[in-house]
């Protein structure tokens, strides 16, 4: 008898995963674990960092928008995230002795662009709104942010 009233909880659970995913796998390399499919018209911001360093380089620390606790991503991983399109978001992170602080979204330079991604390497970090065409903003600094 118990199990008769998770069943019908569990079919709701299904049903609802697969009608209202919005989100999609990329497999390649430079692309993210997952992003909004490309016809969804949203009016958050998503914001994503890739590490696309030497798999035999250090984890970058990265600090978002002032919280206490940093992500740590290793090479080869990502971190997005969905935000309010209010203000700007500040960005710190932290490799190998250097850092970079910079703002990851600015209204006033992206204009009506709501996906906003960033690939960090060795030289710097680029930013991009297509996750294919990459330019570059940043550049370590050795303890100095």
């Amino acid at each position: 008898m118990c199990r008769s009233i998770y069943t019908p909880l569990l079919l709701v659970l299904i049903v609802c995963l697969m009608n209202g995913s919005n989100f999609a796998y990329a497999s390649s390399e430079s692309s993210l674990n997952f992003e909004p499919e490309p016809n969804v018209d949203i009016n958050i911001l998503f914001i994503s960092f890739y590490n696309g360093m030497a798999p035999n380089n250090r984890n970058v620390n990265l600090f978002y928008n002032n919280q206490k606790d940093g992500v740590y991503l290793s090479p080869g991983k990502g971190f997005s995230k969905l935000d309010n399109l209010n203000g700007r978001k500040s960005v710190v992170m932290y490799w190998n002795g250097n850092c970079a602080s910079f703002f990851a979204y600015d209204p006033s330079a992206e204009g009506n662009h709501q996906k906003i991604y960033w690939l960090i390497k060795e030289d710097g970090i680029y930013h991009s709104w297509d996750n294919s065409s990459w330019q570059k903003r940043k550049s370590w600094t050795f303890n100095r942010c």
